[in-house]
C-alpha cells in the first residue's frame, strides 16, 4: 500500500506540467491572433474614416497604444486564470500527498496490527499494541479499548494509548462516553455498523463532552465493535486532532483491523477452551489412574487380541514385571499352561455374553503363584471388542476355607456333645420355673392373706366400732394401714412381673366405658393429691370413643402413671388428658386404626435427658437420693410398657430436663386385639 501512494503521487507532476503546456500555447496563439486581427483590419478602417494624413498618423500612433493596452488586458486575464488554475492544481496536489501519506501511515499500522494479531499471547496484551500501534503509527491522537461489563450499559477500559490518555479515561469514567446508552453507542454494541463523529463541535450528541474533547485536542472520533464468536464483547474507540478524517478509506481499514482482531480474539477463546479441554482430559486420565492404583486387588484392560491397553500398579507389582514389558504381553501369559485352557475359555465366554468370573493362580515373574478371583466384562472400545475386569487375591479366603473345613470334620460330634447339655440344662430351667410358679402361687396366698387382715382390722378400728380411739392412736393406725397397703401393692407388682415373665398375663377384651373408668381411676387419685396439696385436672371431653379391650388394665396403667405424677411432685398440679385418635397405625397388627391417647402431664422434678431410655426397666431408680425420699420397687412404669404392648399401643415419656416436669403418654386401640 506505500508503494502504491508514492506511483500516485508521482504520477500528479506529469498532469501539473501537462496543464500548464496548454496555457503557454494559448498565450501565444491569443497574441498573434490579436495582432494580425489588429494590423490587417485597424490600417483598412482607418484608411476609410479618415482623410487627413497629419491626423492619421496621429490616430495611427493612439492605435499603437491602444493595441498595447488591448494585448497587455487579454494577456492579463488569459495569464491570470491559468495561474489560478495552477494554484488550485498545487493546492489539490499537496492535499492529495498529504491524504496519500496518512492512508500510508494507517496501513502501516494495519500491518503491524496483524502481526500483533498472530504473535499475541493474550486478548489484553493484543489491546494495548492495537491503541499504542494506532498512535504512534496509525496518526491518531488517541486509542483505547472497552470491554462489555456484566451490566450490559456500560463499558470498562481495559487498554489505552495517547497523550494525556490517563485524565481522558478518567474523566471520562465519570462521564457519559463510557455508558452505551449515550453519544451513539447502541449501535457499536448492537454490531450494526460503526459510529463516526468527524466533527464534534457540529454534533448534538457531543455537546456535553465538547468542552473536555477541546481540552485535549480532540477533533473527531471513530468507534468500532470487537466480537467475539460473533457477540460483540469490547469497543475500540479512536480519535483524531483534525476535523474530517475519518473518510471511507480509513474507516474501511479500521474496520479490517476489528475483523482481524475478533478472529484472533475467537483464536483465543479455542487457545483457552482446547487447554481446558487439554487439562480437563489430563485430569480424568489421572483420576482414573489414581482410581486403578488404589483398587486392593489388579486391574487388567486389554482388546481381543490380548493387547494390553491400561493397568494398574498392583498388576505391576504382583507379577514382577514393568509397564513396558506387560505392554507386549498376553494375559495368559500369567497363567501356568495347566490353566490357560480354563482361562482363555472365561476371556471368550466374557466377549461373547458380557461377563465371566474365573478361580485361577496368578504366576508371578519370579514362578510365585497366588489364587485370585477373576471378574471380565466385554464392552466395545474405540470400534473394538475389549475386557476390562479386576483381579482379587483370596490367599487368605483359600486358608479359612481349610479350616472350615477342619473345623467341620469335628463340628458334628462337638454339636451332639453340646445338644446333650442344652437338654439337660432346659429341664433344669422348666424344673426351676415350675418351682418359681408354685412359689409365687403361695406366696402370692400366704402373703396376702393376712395383709388382707391387717387392713380388714386396721379399717374397723378406725371407724372406732371397738371403741374410741385418741389422736395418737389413730395416727399410728394409719400408718400400719398405709404400710400394709404399699406391701400389698409390691407384692402384686412382683407377681404381675412374675407372670409377664413366664408369658401368663392375660389381657381381656370386652366392651367398658372408658369416661367411667378415668372418673373411677380420678376419684380414687385425688385424696393423694389433696393431701399434698395439688391440683388434679382431668380432660376428657365427650363423647369418648367406645372401648373394647382390658378394663382393669387400663385403669391400672391410669393408676399407675397418677401415682407416679403425685409421687414425684411437691407443688403445682397433675393433670390427665384424654384424646380421641381417628388414624393410628398399631405396631402390633400392623393396621390403621381408631385410638384414644391418654396424656398424664405433671410439673415435678422432670426427668433429666440421659435417663429417659432407663425408666422402662424393672427394678430401675434413677437416682439414690430419690430413692432415699419416694418408696417404690421401680417396676410400675415397666408393668405399664408390658401391658400397654399386650393391648397393641405404645407408651412414650418426654420432659424437658430435671425440674420441668414430665408427661407420659399412652396410645391404645379402641378395640384390642387378644392374642390367641
Amino acid at each position: 500500500m506505500a508503494r502504491s501512494g508514492i506511483t500516485q503521487q508521482q504520477a500528479a507532476e506529469p498532469s501539473h506540467r501537462e496543464k500548464i503546456r496548454p496555457t503557454v500555447r494559448q498565450i501565444v496563439v491569443t497574441y498573434i491572433v490579436c495582432g494580425l486581427l489588429w494590423i490587417l483590419f485597424s490600417d483598412a478602417i482607418l484608411a476609410i474614416l479618415v482623410q487627413d494624413p497629419a491626423m492619421l498618423v496621429q490616430i495611427s500612433l493612439y492605435k499603437g497604444f491602444a493595441f498595447v493596452g488591448l494585448t497587455a488586458l487579454v494577456l492579463y486575464l488569459v495569464t491570470r486564470r491559468s495561474f489560478i488554475a495552477v494554484e488550485v492544481g498545487v493546492s489539490r496536489l499537496q492535499a492529495h500527498k498529504r491524504e496519500i501519506e496518512r492512508f500510508n501511515r494507517l496501513y502501516q499500522a494495519f500491518s503491524r496490527i496483524n502481526h500483533e494479531v498472530l504473535t499475541a499471547a493474550d486478548k489484553n496484551q493484543l489491546f494495548s499494541r492495537i491503541c499504542q500501534l494506532l498512535v504512534e503509527q496509525g496518526g491518531f491522537q488517541m486509542a483505547w479499548v472497552g470491554a462489555l461489563n456484566d451490566d450490559p450499559c456500560s463499558l470498562q477500559p481495559v487498554a489505552a494509548f495517547g497523550e494525556g490518555v490517563d485524565a481522558v479515561i478518567r474523566d471520562l469514567a465519570n462521564r457519559s462516553e463510557v455508558h452505551t446508552g449515550s453519544i451513539g453507542w447502541p449501535q457499536v454494541v448492537d454490531g450494526a455498523a460503526p459510529m463516526i463523529c468527524n466533527d464534534f463541535s457540529s454534533s448534538d450528541n457531543m455537546r456535553d463532552w465538547l468542552e473536555l474533547a477541546e481540552q485535549h485536542g480532540l477533533r473527531s472520533r471513530a468507534a468500532l465493535a470487537l466480537k467475539e464468536r460473533g457477540e460483540v464483547v469490547a469497543v475500540l474507540s479512536v480519535y483524531a486532532s483534525e476535523v474530517d478524517f475519518f473518510r471511507d478509506n480509513e474507516v474501511s481499514l479500521l474496520q479490517e483491523v476489528v475483523v482481524d482482531v475478533s478472529l484472533a480474539l475467537d483464536r483465543f477463546v479455542f487457545a483457552q477452551e482446547r487447554e481446558q479441554a487439554e487439562l480437563i482430559a489430563a485430569r480424568e486420565l489421572s483420576f482414573s489412574q489414581a482410581m486403578m492404583d488404589s483398587m486392593p486387588g489388579v486391574f487388567y484392560f486389554y482388546d481381543e487380541r490380548g493387547q494390553f491397553l491400561r493397568w494398574n500398579r498392583n498388576f505391576e507389582t504382583v507379577s514382577g514385571y514393568r509397564g513396558d514389558e506387560v505392554a507386549h504381553m498376553h494375559p495368559l501369559d500369567f497363567f501356568a499352561a495347566e490353566e490357560q485352557d480354563l482361562l482363555q475359555q472365561g476371556i471368550a465366554r466374557a466377549l461373547d455374553t458380557g461377563e465371566a468370573t474365573v478361580e485361577a493362580e496368578f504366576l508371578s515373574r519370579d514362578g510365585r503363584k497366588t489364587p485370585y478371583f477373576f471378574t471380565g466384562r466385554g464392552i466395545d472400545f474405540d470400534g473394538a471388542r475389549c475386557l476390562i475386569g479386576v483381579g482379587i487375591d483370596i490367599t487368605e479366603r483359600k486358608r479359612a476355607e481349610d479350616a472350615l473345613r477342619e473345623l467341620n470334620d469335628t463340628l458334628e460330634h462337638r454339636v451332639a456333645e453340646r445338644t446333650g447339655e442344652l437338654a439337660q440344662a432346659v429341664e433344669r430351667a422348666e424344673a426351676a420355673d415350675r418351682i418359681k410358679s408354685a412359689f409365687l402361687a403361695t406366696m402370692s396366698h400366704e402373703l396376702r392373706t393376712p395383709l388382707n387382715s391387717i387392713l380388714g382390722f386396721s379399717g374397723i378400728i378406725l371407724q372406732e366400732l371397738a371403741g374410741p380411739l385418741n389422736e395418737e392412736q389413730n395416727r399410728q393406725l394409719k400408718m400400719v394401714q398405709a404400710s400394709a397397703r404399699h406391701l400389698l401393692e409390691l407384692i402384686n407388682d412382683v407377681l404381675d412381673l412374675s407372670k409377664i415373665e413366664a408369658g401368663q398375663l392375660e389381657v381381656q377384651a370386652e366392651a367398658f366405658d372408658l369416661g367411667e373408668s378415668v372418673e373411677r381411676v380420678a376419684a380414687s387419685i385425688m385424696p393423694q393429691a389433696d393431701k399434698k396439696g395439688l391440683r388434679l385436672e382431668v380432660q376428657a371431653e365427650p363423647p369418648l370413643p367406645a372401648m373394647v379391650g382390658d378394663r382393669r388394665r387400663v385403669e391400672q396403667i391410669l393408676l399407675n402413671l397418677l401415682n407416679n405424677a403425685i409421687k414425684f411432685t411437691d407443688s403445682g398440679e397433675v393433670s390427665l388428658v384424654v384424646e380421641a385418635i381417628e388414624d393410628y397405625f398399631s405396631p402390633i397388627s400392623q393396621e390403621r386404626c381408631r385410638a384414644v391417647c391418654l396424656r398424664v402431664r405433671d410439673t415435678g422434678i422432670g426427668i433429666r435427658k440421659e435417663d429417659l431410655s432407663r425408666l422402662f426397666l424393672p427394678f430401675s431408680q434413677l437416682d439414690s437420693g430419690l430413692t432415699r425420699q419416694h418408696d417404690g420397687t421401680g417396676l410400675g412404669l415397666m408393668i405399664c410398657r408390658r401391658l400397654v404392648d399386650l393391648m397393641g399401643g405404645e407408651i412414650t415419656a418426654r420432659s424437658e430436663g430435671a425440674t420441668k416436669g414430665s408427661e407420659f403418654s399412652v396410645v391404645l386401640p379402641t378395640t384390642i386385639q387378644v392374642p390367641r
